[in-house]
């Protein structure tokens, strides 16, 4: 039984390897020689598994052919395998998964099921995916680097077949949604990974959520970030919305934030941050020529944006990850809320003819910190209502109208305090060239000159300390009612 194992299991891959050769010398382009390995290549795991199962034979094979393949690549030994486009081995990434997955298949023997509809996934989704990408190119347009439409839904459609092949021939108790969820997640992971990788990340991807959806029934409060974060790491890119470490932060703050609160919490996180990008894009359509120059802005957000309107949020996360305490829910939500507050009162603010600063009670120019305006005003309120609204409408745990009301007070007050902040606090310049008030260090080519505020407190620490105040309030306000 074990040496047929390994007869038919090299047997089959050096097969496939002289099919991709053979269409290479009859003339077929390398592009379309690799992917008939790519495809064909995958059903390997079908022998090795009839014939091992899980265990080290499996991994021997794997590691033989990591190996060969690896070998070749540096020795060019198999061109028809290679690539034009780009130097990257995706042909040994495939082997590095699969040996990987068969190595963890040695000490967790359960992997094994799941690590079929990875390797399928991978194999025929993804293949079948570049093919439709290649072969078809009108009106196939590209939605993400150099991946088309079709190409996509290709993956999307096939990895979801053979998610519900593999699942029901092995009576894996996976169910139709599930297997459509595994071949959505699939095209994702294929949509979003650069330089050939995702041979591994669909591999080990699909992997680790077919192994959760067979054997932890709560991964399903789990499934909507699972599934959409890919989706939102597109969306940043496409619309300039973030910057690469902006990026980074995000997701650190997205993992802590599905963790905690699952489904959820993902989707009041995502309501902030498509709520925030819309009101950034207002602002940036509506601003003129005066008002961007006083406040430098860019709507492409770095790390420390991120961190000023989430650090707050992730921190209530990571609280209740450890305590599981539900009081952590408002001040989550609230942080969120104050942070959405003030970013629409900022935007809207500047449609705003006559801005106001109530606190020193004089007229200011739109766009500097302390300045209020109807519009925005109104908009601030607005905000916090609709992030509360969500959470409550979402069905948090406990979260009712009374704390409805709660977190969207606090969550304007907030927006408030950010403004008397801002107006008191905040470090603002004079321009020595054009004599405005600036926001910045440097402005018209030259260094300005600090005319109020604290030094190190600019508006990323003003964001921050706001949305602590509202989150500190919610929290007071549950606690003693």
């Amino acid at each position: 039984m074990i040496l047929k194992g390994y007869i038919f299991g090299i047997g089959y891959a050096l097969i496939c390897l002289l099919i991709s050769f053979i269409f290479y010398k009859l003339g077929m382009p390398k592009k379309y020689t690799r992917k008939v390995v790519h495809i064909l290549v995958g059903f390997e795991w079908v022998i090795l598994y009839r014939y091992f199962g899980a265990g080290i034979h499996f991994l021997a094979v794997c590691v033989a052919f990591l190996l060969l393949l690896t070998i070749a690549y540096i020795c060019k030994l198999m061109p028809m395998i290679s690539s034009d486009a780009d130097n990257a081995p995706g042909t040994v990434y495939y082997a590095v998964a699969m040996t990987g997955v068969a190595a963890v298949g040695c000490f967790i023997p359960e992997v094994m099921l799941p690590f079929g509809i990875g390797v399928m996934c991978t194999s025929v989704g993804d293949g079948l995916a570049g093919v439709a990408g290649q072969l078809v190119r009108r009106n196939n347009p590209k939605i993400f680097g150099d991946k088309t439409l079709l190409g996509v839904l290709t993956n999307f459609a096939a990895s979801s077949i053979c998610a519900f092949i593999i699942s029901s021939a092995y009576s894996m108790d996976i169910s139709i949604l599930h297997c459509l969820a595994i071949g959505l997640l699939s095209a994702e992971l294929e949509l979003v990974t650069p330089y050939g990788l995702d041979n591994i990340s669909i591999t080990w991807g699909i992997t680790a959520l077919s192994y959760a959806l067979m054997y932890f029934a709560s991964i399903n409060n789990y499934l909507i970030p699972i599934l959409f974060t890919p989706l939102i790491i597109v969306f940043s890119v496409k619309k300039r919305a973030l910057t690469p470490d902006g990026i980074i932060a995000a997701l650190l703050l997205d993992i802590a934030v599905s963790v905690a609160f699952g489904n959820v919490g993902f989707l009041v996180l995502c309501s902030f941050f498509i709520g925030s990008i819309i009101t950034d894009k207002i602002k940036k359509r509506y601003k003129n020529k005066s008002r961007t120059d006083n406040n430098e802005d860019n709507d492409c957000r770095n790390y420390m944006q991120v961190l000023a309107n989430g650090m707050v949020a992730f921190l209530c996360s990571v609280f209740f990850i450890i305590t599981k305490n539900q009081i952590f829910i408002f001040p989550f939500v609230a942080s969120l809320a104050e942070a959405f507050s003030d970013t629409s009162a900022s935007g809207f603010g500047a449609l705003a003819k006559r801005t106001y600063d109530p606190f020193r009670r004089i007229e200011c120019e739109s766009g500097i910190s302390g300045g209020m305006s109807v519009h925005g005003t109104v908009a601030s309120l607005v905000a916090a209502l609709i992030i509360s609204a969500f959470a409550y409408i979402l069905g948090f745990e406990g979260y009712g109208l009374f704390e409805f009301a709660v977190v969207a007070l606090c969550a304007f007050l907030g927006a408030c305090f950010d403004s008397l902040l801002g107006s008191f606090v905040q470090v603002k310049y004079r321009c020595s060239v054009c004599d405005k008030i600036i926001e910045s260090e440097e402005h018209c080519g030259k260094k300005a000159v600090k005319c109020s505020g604290i030094s190190f407190v600019d508006n990323d620490i003003v964001n921050l300390l706001s949305s602590a105040f509202s989150a500190v309030l919610a929290s007071l306000i549950m606690i003693i009612r």
